[in-house]
């Protein structure tokens, strides 16, 4: 009989990407919403959050695996990284301490966790991470720490590409970045592997494409220009620039109430020279090999987008 799995984040661009694999591969899925759904096959919506007592016990009825995809990239404050990426953790984890089950906890966090005091972000997730790590909760855990994902239904891809349309891009001086890339499909392919196997009880993986150097932004932008047949000029930029960038979002933030996506906190992550993942993501992961190099990658995201009428 096939496993049930707990997933929050299901209506979001990975955790929708993850809801799929999971359904073509015959899994029934308790998936966690705070608005109303379509129903759909082997697919059973709980309306609620995390924090509601009563959602969270119907979320991990029953189920063998508890995947957890929720989460905010940008916030205004501290608090709502942390309300948002580090509480729901502890809250997640302690019920399936409590669960008859003892379901295997999944944890997808970010590969900015591994550098807690570079910004809001990397703090909230780095706290997720040591809620499993540093408890004696006795329960299955996997961490997940994917890099920087793309995909077909990717908002921030699709500001890049729209963005390459001025034919200017824009990078940090600092000529040592490299970050690390992955496809969306490959990432849910590989947690689908994870929950199935025992020897990843307990662990960190970091998972990329396979490009074991990563890439530099320049690197990054002109693939996506080959695609989209263009050849932008490329600026680097001081990081002094970008902070101040950073802080007049920062500002512009406090006063008209829009979150920024690139906020001064942002720009630590951005000009941080090594955000390659550590470990080799196809020695890591019994029976997955990712299938998309980047201009692979892109070009399927950039097909989609065209299909679906964003470009």
């Amino acid at each position: 009989m096939k496993k049930r799995i707990a997933l929050t984040g299901a209506t979001g661009f990975i955790g929708g990407h993850l809801l799929e694999e999971l359904l073509s591969n015959g899994y029934y899925v308790n998936a966690i919403t705070r608005k109303p759904q379509q129903a759909r096959k082997n697919v059973r919506w709980i309306e609620g959050n995390i924090e509601n007592k009563e959602a969270l016990s119907k979320l991990l009825e029953e189920v063998d695996v508890v995947i957890n995809v929720a989460g905010l990239v940008k916030a205004k404050t501290q608090r709502e990284f942390i309300a948002a990426n580090s509480h729901p953790v502890l809250n997640l984890a302690n019920a399936v301490k409590a669960s008859h089950k003892n379901p295997h906890f999944i944890q997808v966090s970010s590969l900015v966790a591994r550098k807690k005091n570079i910004s809001n972000y990397a703090t909230s997730k780095h706290q997720g991470e040591m809620h499993l790590k540093n408890n004696n909760l006795g329960i299955k855990w996997t961490i997940v720490r994917p890099p920087g994902v793309y995909g077909p239904n990717d908002n921030e891809t699709l500001k890049i590409f729209r963005a390459l349309s001025w034919r200017i891009t824009f990078s940090p001086s600092n000529s040592a970045f490299r970050v690390s890339w992955i496809h969306v499909e490959d990432l849910v392919k590989a947690i689908s592997c994870l929950m199935e196997n025992s020897e990843y009880y307990n662990k960190t993986v970091e998972l990329d494409d396979g490009n074991k150097n990563g890439y530099s932004y320049k690197e990054f932008y002109n693939t996506a220009a080959k695609i989209l047949t263009l050849k932008p000029l490329h600026i680097t930029l001081p990081k002094f620039i970008l902070k101040i960038l950073g802080h007049t979002n920062d500002l512009l933030s406090s006063i008209i109430g829009y979150t920024p996506m690139v906020s001064a906190m942002k720009v630590n992550e951005m000009c941080h020279p090594d955000w390659v993942c550590q470990n080799n993501a196809e020695e890591q992961v019994t029976g997955w090999t990712p299938k998309y190099n980047l201009e692979k990658g892109l070009k399927e995201t950039l097909d989609w987008y065209k299909k679906n009428g964003y470009m």
